[in-house]
């Protein structure tokens, strides 16, 4: 077993532009001690004004009040525009940071674009930005880029454009020698099995899987990740929530996730995502952290 930590698990800190993705790095190293990170793709820019916009927009969403919600689409659209357009301007630090901590990009999420989108030419325009960001990735030595499936118009579902897409992505990404991840998370990605057929679409050595604990619904977790962890997985999101009282998981049952990736065979890198929203995040990380080498 080999622990990661993404970038997402400082969310907080990210959005009030406490943390950069170099300080990031550094925390990975002397704070945990863990060889490598998932770099969230617009986490990497240090731009904290568009990062605290992305937050306001992302607390806005629950709003009860449509104007707030129609607001918080066009804050996040923007300021996901202003992330994610162009090649970082940090670039050459972030890339001399890992150098200097000896720390690996294990992954770039990719939080950009709907490959599963049905107008082409909306499509392509994602599918052109995402192709600059699996060659950050590349830059930075990442060993993956996880793109999501996406969503269509209700009453629409068309996998096809979705498999055309993750096909297309991972023939361009294996010319940067990245791998092309795919993770249980929203849209289509959230029922296990248009995921094994989507696998069969693409059919395309490039294109892997990272399961994730906690995407799932709770009634189809164990039976979910089952069945994607027998595509093979090249990095495994150890997801955990706000701990209780007794310093344990009440959302799902981390032990049983755990047996299930060892039932498949599976002991490679493990990826710390800490999703508390309450609790103090660099704990969570912590505690995770020992959570997994309980299971080494």
């Amino acid at each position: 077993m080999k622990i990661a930590i993404s970038s997402w698990s400082m969310n907080r800190a990210f959005f009030k532009g406490e943390m950069n993705m170099v300080a990031f790095i550094r925390m990975a190293r002397e704070e945990y001690g863990v060889d490598g990170i998932e770099a969230v793709h617009w986490m990497v820019p240090d731009m904290p004004e568009a990062a605290a916009n992305v937050d306001k927009a992302f607390r806005l969403f629950g709003s009860q009040d449509p104007a707030e919600r129609e607001m918080a689409g066009k804050m996040f659209g923007e300021s996901m525009q202003a992330l994610s357009q162009a090649v970082p301007a940090n670039i050459a630090e972030v890339k001399a940071a890992l150098e200097k901590y000896r720390i690996e990009v294990r992954n770039m999420p990719i939080d950009y674009g709907n490959i599963s989108e049905p107008d082409e030419s909306i499509r392509r325009a994602d599918l052109a930005v995402i192709k600059i960001w699996i060659d950050v990735a590349a830059m930075l030595g990442s060993k993956g880029a996880r793109v999501n499936t996406g969503s269509q118009p209700e009453g629409m579902f068309d996998l096809s454009i979705t498999a055309d897409s993750y096909r297309e992505l991972a023939e361009y990404a294996a010319t940067k020698n990245v791998s092309l991840v795919l993770e249980n998370h929203h849209g289509m990605s959230a029922d296990p099995d248009n995921i094994v057929k989507l696998f069969k679409m693409v059919d395309h050595p490039n294109f892997r899987i990272c399961p994730d604990f906690g995407n799932f619904a709770d009634e189809i977790r164990y039976e979910a990740l089952d069945k994607i962890f027998s595509l093979g997985a090249m990095l495994v999101h150890a997801k955990t929530y706000d701990f209780n009282a007794e310093g344990g998981q009440d959302k799902f049952d981390f032990d049983r996730c755990m047996g299930i990736a060892k039932k498949h065979g599976y002991d490679g890198w493990y990826s710390v995502e800490f999703e508390g929203w309450t609790g103090d995040q660099a704990d969570g990380i912590r505690r995770t952290i020992d959570m997994l080498k309980h299971h080494a």
